[in-house]
C-alpha cells in the first residue's frame, strides 16, 4: 500500500511539474503571451533607462532591436527612410500620452459610475438624486463624445485654463486635463449601466441572506453585491477600456498631441501617409495588450457556479 502511494504521490508530481513546464515553455497556445511578455519586459527596459538618463527615451530599446533585425540584411532604420526614426520617436511620445490619458479617464469615470450605479438600483428616490443620475446618463449616453470635449474644454477655458497652466506641471496642460474630464464623465455614463447591470445580475437571494443576519442596505451593498458584480463586469469593462483608448482620438481635436494628433503633425510635415498606417498599428498593440490583460483577469476573477458565466 505504501509503495503504490508513494508511486501516485511521485505521478501527481511529475504531472504538476509537466503543468508548470507546459506554461512556461514556448507553444502555440501561449505564443501570443510569450509576444507580449518580451514586448512589455523590453518597454520596462526602456522606462528604466530613462528614470537614470533623463535625454533617453523609453522607446530606444524597440528600436534598437529593429536596428539589430535588420542589421544582417545591410541596412538600419535610418538608412531605409532618414525620416522614419523621427516619426516612430514622435509617435511613440504620443502613444505614451494617449495610454496615460486612457488610464485616468477609465479610473476616474469607475469611481464616478459606482456612485451613479448605486444611486440608479436604489428603490427610493433619495431626494431627486436618482432623477439626476439618469439624466446625466441619458445625456451623456446620447450625445456625441466630440462635442462633449468642445462643451468641457470651451466651458471651463476662462475659470480652470489660467489655473493649470500655472501649475506648470509636465504632459498636464489645460488641454489634457480638460480631455480627460471629458473622457471621464463620458465613460462613467457607460461604466454606471454596466455596473448597474452587473448588480442587478447578483441573486436577490444572497441580499435577502445578508438582511437576514444583520446587514444594512448600505453594508450589503458594500459588502455583499458590489464585490460579486465587480468581478461579473469585467468582460464589458474590458470593452470599455477599448473603447475608451479608441475614442481618445477625439481629444487630438482641442490640440492635444496624443497618438493621432502626432500623427497628423507628422504626415503633414513628411508628406507619408505611411504614418497613420504606423499610428494604427500602435493603437492595436496597445489595444491587444490590454485586451490580453484583462481577459485573464476576467479568468481569475470568475465567480463558478453563480450562473452567469460558464464553468
Amino acid at each position: 500500500m505504501e509503495n503504490n502511494n508513494n508511486k501516485n504521490n511521485s505521478k501527481d508530481e511529475k504531472n504538476k511539474i509537466k503543468e508548470i513546464l507546459s506554461q512556461i515553455r514556448l507553444t502555440r497556445k501561449n505564443f501570443g503571451w510569450w509576444i507580449f511578455g518580451v514586448f512589455v519586459a523590453i518597454l520596462f527596459v526602456g522606462f528604466v533607462r530613462t528614470w537614470f538618463n533623463p535625454e533617453a527615451h523609453y522607446f530606444d530599446p524597440i528600436l534598437g532591436i529593429i536596428n539589430l533585425i535588420l542589421l544582417p540584411f545591410g541596412h538600419t532604420i535610418d538608412s531605409l527612410d532618414f525620416r522614419m526614426e523621427d516619426i516612430l520617436y514622435g509617435l511613440a511620445s504620443g502613444a505614451q500620452l494617449t495610454f496615460i490619458v486612457s488610464m485616468v479617464s477609465l479610473i476616474v469615470g469607475f469611481f464616478f459610475a459606482l456612485i451613479l450605479a448605486v444611486i440608479l438600483v436604489n428603490k427610493s428616490h433619495l431626494y431627486g438624486l436618482k432623477l439626476i443620475a439618469q439624466s446625466y446618463v441619458d445625456f451623456f449616453r446620447s450625445t456625441p463624445l466630440l462635442v462633449q470635449v468642445l462643451l468641457v474644454y470651451y466651458g471651463f477655458a476662462e475659470s480652470m485654463g489660467d489655473v493649470i497652466r500655472s501649475l506648470n506641471i509636465p504632459m498636464f496642460s489645460y488641454e489634457v486635463f480638460a480631455g480627460i474630464l471629458a473622457l471621464a464623465l463620458n465613460t462613467a455614463a457607460y461604466q454606471a449601466e454596466i455596473i448597474r447591470g452587473g448588480i442587478l445580475a447578483i441573486p436577490t437571494g444572497q441580499t435577502e441572506a445578508a438582511r437576514a443576519l444583520g446587514l444594512t442596505s448600505g453594508q450589503t451593498m458594500r459588502y455583499v453585491i458590489l464585490p460579486q458584480a465587480i468581478r461579473i463586469i469585467v468582460p464589458p469593462l474590458t470593452n470599455e477600456l477599448i473603447n475608451v483608448l479608441l475614442n481618445s482620438s477625439l481629444i487630438s481635436a482641442i490640440g492635444v498631441r496624443d497618438l493621432t494628433k502626432k500623427s497628423q503633425s507628422l504626415q503633414a510635415r513628411f508628406s507619408l501617409w505611411e504614418v497613420f498606417l504606423i499610428s494604427a498599428v500602435f493603437y492595436f498593440v496597445i489595444a491587444f495588450s490590454l485586451s490580453k490583460i484583462t481577459k485573464r483577469l476576467e479568468v481569475k476573477l470568475r465567480i463558478p457556479g453563480l450562473g452567469v458565466v460558464n464553468d
